[in-house]
C-alpha cells in the first residue's frame, strides 16, 4: 500500500523549500562536486571534438563555416555534436539522482554526508547511462518535426534576400515567417511540457525502485496521470524563481559597484578593493544560485515521487564504508582517494587556460579600421562613409567588393539592396547602371540621399593619399572574375601599397596570394579553432569571441596580426586591446581613436586595472570613475 502527501502545487514547493533549508550544506557539497565533473568531463570532449574537426579538414585550423559543415552537413559530426550534448545531460541527471538521494534520505529523516549521496548516485550510473540516452532520443523524435518545420519556413519564405535585409527592414514576410517560428516554437514547448511532466518520475525510479529506464517512463507516466497540471506550475515557479535570483544578482552586483566606485576611485589601492570586492560577491553569489536552483528542482522531484506514491521498497543511501557496489559489481575505494583524484583532474583540465590578467597591452600601435566606412555616421560602403571615415582618421577604410553582371567592382555587402534601399536588386544580376539608379543613403538620413553605390575604383580615389583601405572580397558563388579585377583596380589606381585583402572564401585568399604574393591578404571568420598560426595568411580578421588571449598568443608567435570585429563600445575596445589585438574594426572610428589616445596616455598600472574591469564584465562607468573614456 503506497502512502502519498498533498499534492498541490503550493505544499509541494513549499515542501521543497523546507527541504533544501534543513540540509542545504549538504546539497551545496553535491552540487559543487558535480560540477567538477562536469568541467573535467566536458572540457576535454569539447577539445577532442575540435582537434578531430580540425585533422579531418586537412589544415591547421578552420573556420566558422568549416565548424557549420561539419557538425550539420557530415554524419560524423552530427553523432559528435549529439554525443557532447548527450554528455551534458547525463552528467546532469547524475548530479540530479544525488541531489535527489540527499533530499529523500531527508524527507525519511535519515542524515546523509555528500560521500553518501554522490556514491549512491554511482551506484546507478549505468542505468543513468541508459535513461540518458532514452530520454534523450525521445527529446528529439519529438523534437524533429517541429525543428524540420522551422527550416522549411525558413528555405521558403527568407531565401529571396539577404538575411541582413529581413532583419534589419522586418518586411512582412519577415513578420509571417516569425509568426510561423514563434506558433511551431510554441507548439513544441506544449508538446515537451506534457512529455516531461509525464516523465517527472522516471530518476526517482530509476534510483529508488531500480526499475529497467525503458520500464520507468511508462510508469512515471501511470503515476502522474492528475497531477500534470501542478507539475507545469511547479516548475514554472520553479523557473520564475530561478530567473529572479539571477537578475536581481547581476542587477545588485552592478548597483553595487556603481555605489562603490566613487568611494574607492582615484587611488591604485581603491581600485584593487573595488575589484576584488566585484570579482568575489559575483562569484559566490553566481555559485549560490546555481546550487539553489538545481537542489530545488531535485527536491521538487522527491516531493511529486512521495506524493503520488512510492513503492515499498526503497534503496535508501547508506553510510560510504570505502566500498562502492555498480549494478552488482563491488569496488574498493576511499573517499580520499576519489577527492584526490578529483583535485588532480580539475588542475589537469585548469592547466589549458591562461592567467587573467597576465598580460596586458604595452605600446603598441592599435590601427583602428572603419568597419564599411564611418558606418555609424553615414550609410555603410558609401564614399560618404568613406570621406567621414578620413576626416576621423581612421588607418583603414574597411569595404565589401562584388561584381556586377557587366563585370564592374562595385562596393556592397549583401547580395541585393534590400536592407539599404529595400530594392531587391541583386549584385550579380543587375549593371553597374541599374545599381547607380538606386538611392542607398536616404534610409539612413536624406542627408545622403545623393549616395549611389559606389564602385572600387572610386572608394580607392577617395582615399587615396588619406588612408589605407581593406579590401573585403565577397563570397556568394557568383563570382567571375574578381581577384583579378581588383587587382587590376588597386595597380590602375597606384594603390599597391595601400591596401589589404580579406575573404572569409579561402580560396579566394589563395587566389590573391597566388596573383601577386607580396601583396597583404588575410583570412577573416567569426569562429576559429585549431592552430590558426599555421595558416598560410598574414593577418586574422576575427569576431571579437573568438579573439581569447590564447588564440592571440599563438597568432603572435607566427608574426601574424589579429585585427578583431565589430567592436564599438569602450569597454569591448578596451578589453580587445588588452588581449593583443592589433586592430579595431569598428563602426565608430573617431571613438576608436579616442580610447586608443587615452588608454596610451595610462600608465601600466591603470591599464592593469582597467584591463581587469573589463574582463569581469564590469560596466565602463565603474571602473572610470574619475574620466570616462567614452568621447
Amino acid at each position: 500500500m503506497r502512502t502519498t502527501e498533498d499534492t498541490g502545487a503550493l505544499a509541494i514547493f513549499k515542501g521543497a523549500i523546507r527541504d533544501f533549508a534543513g540540509d542545504w550544506r549538504t546539497l551545496a557539497g553535491v552540487e559543487v562536486f558535480v560540477a567538477a565533473i562536469a568541467f573535467i568531463v566536458i572540457t576535454p570532449l569539447s577539445e577532442a571534438l575540435l582537434r578531430t574537426l580540425v585533422s579531418r579538414s586537412g589544415s591547421s585550423a578552420v573556420t566558422d563555416v568549416d565548424i557549420a559543415l561539419f557538425f550539420f552537413t557530415t554524419t560524423s559530426g552530427l553523432a559528435a555534436l549529439l554525443l557532447l550534448v548527450a554528455a551534458s545531460i547525463g552528467i546532469a541527471i547524475f548530479g540530479q539522482a544525488c541531489l535527489m538521494t540527499v533530499g529523500l534520505a531527508h524527507a525519511r529523516g535519515v542524515r546523509v554526508r555528500v560521500r553518501d549521496g554522490v556514491m549512491h548516485g554511482a551506484a546507478r550510473v549505468a542505468s543513468i547511462l541508459w535513461l540518458t540516452l532514452g530520454l534523450f532520443f525521445r527529446l528529439l523524435l519529438f523534437a524533429a518535426p517541429f525543428l524540420a518545420a522551422i527550416g522549411a519556413t525558413y528555405w521558403l519564405l527568407l531565401r529571396e534576400h539577404d538575411i541582413n535585409f529581413y532583419l534589419k527592414a522586418h518586411p512582412p514576410v519577415f513578420i509571417a515567417a516569425c509568426a510561423i517560428v514563434a506558433i511551431l516554437a510554441l507548439s513544441l514547448a506544449i508538446v515537451l511540457a506534457r512529455k516531461l511532466s509525464g516523465w517527472v518520475l522516471v530518476l526517482p525510479l530509476v534510483v529508488f525502485e531500480r526499475m529497467r529506464p525503458w520500464r520507468a517512463f511508462g510508469e512515471s507516466a501511470q503515476r502522474m496521470n492528475g497531477h500534470r497540471v501542478q507539475t507545469v506550475v511547479v516548475f514554472a515557479l520553479w523557473g520564475l524563481i530561478t530567473l529572479v535570483m539571477s537578475s536581481v544578482t547581476s542587477v545588485g552586483i552592478e548597483l553595487l559597484g556603481r555605489l562603490l566606485a566613487p568611494a574607492f576611485g582615484g587611488t591604485m589601492a581603491g581600485l584593487l578593493v573595488l575589484v576584488g570586492t566585484v570579482v568575489t560577491l559575483w562569484f559566490v553569489c553566481s555559485i549560490a544560485v546555481s546550487i539553489v536552483s538545481a537542489a530545488l528542482f531535485a527536491l521538487i522531484v522527491v516531493r511529486f515521487f512521495l506524493a503520488t506514491g512510492p513503492g515499498a521498497q526503497l534503496h535508501l543511501p547508506e553510510p560510504f564504508r570505502d566500498e562502492l557496489e555498480i549494478e552488482g559489481k563491488r569496488f574498493r575505494i576511499s573517499w580520499a582517494a576519489v577527492i584526490a583524484g578529483l583535485v588532480v583532474a580539475i588542475v589537469v583540465a585548469s592547466g589549458l587556460a591562461h592567467l587573467l590578467m597576465k598580460d596586458t597591452w604595452t605600446d603598441r600601435h592599435v590601427l583602428v579600421f572603419a568597419h564599411r566606412g564611418a558606418s555609424a555616421s553615414a550609410p555603410e560602403n558609401t564614399l560618404a562613409a568613406f570621406r567621414r571615415a578620413a576626416e576621423e582618421h581612421t588607418d583603414f577604410v574597411e569595404l565589401d567588393v562584388q561584381e556586377s553582371s557587366d563585370g564592374v567592382v562595385v562596393v556592397a555587402h549583401d547580395r541585393d539592396l534590400m536592407k539599404v534601399a529595400r530594392s531587391p536588386l541583386q549584385i550579380w544580376s543587375s549593371t553597374e547602371q541599374q545599381l547607380r539608379e538606386i538611392d542607398i543613403g536616404s534610409s539612413f538620413s536624406a542627408t545622403f540621399k545623393d549616395e549611389r553605390t559606389p564602385t572600387l575604383a572610386e572608394a580607392l580615389a577617395v582615399c587615396k593619399g588619406v588612408c589605407r583601405v581593406d579590401i573585403e572580397l565577397k563570397d556568394y558563388r557568383k563570382s567571375q572574375r574578381l581577384e583579378q579585377r581588383v587587382v587590376e583596380l588597386v595597380e590602375a589606381a597606384g594603390m599597391q601599397n595601400d591596401i589589404v585583402t580579406m575573404s572569409l572564401n579561402r580560396t579566394m585568399v589563395d587566389n590573391m596570394k597566388r596573383l601577386r604574393p607580396n601583396w597583404t591578404a588575410g583570412l577573416l571568420a567569426a569562429k576559429t579553432i585549431g592552430q590558426p598560426s599555421r595558416l598560410p595568411y598574414d593577418f586574422l580578421a576575427v569576431e571579437s569571441r573568438t579573439a581569447t588571449r590564447r588564440f592571440i598568443r599563438a597568432a603572435h608567435a607566427a608574426n601574424k596580426p589579429v585585427y578583431v570585429w565589430t567592436v564599438n563600445d569602450p569597454q569591448r575596445m578596451i578589453r580587445m586591446i588588452g588581449l593583443g589585438a592589433d586592430g579595431l574594426i569598428t563602426d565608430r572610428p573617431a571613438l576608436a581613436r579616442e580610447v586608443l589616445t587615452r588608454y596610451a596616455a595610462m600608465t601600466q598600472d591603470e591599464r592593469l586595472l582597467v584591463f581587469a574591469m573589463t574582463q569581469l564584465g564590469v560596466r565602463e562607468e565603474i571602473s572610470e570613475p574619475e574620466d570616462e573614456l567614452r568621447p
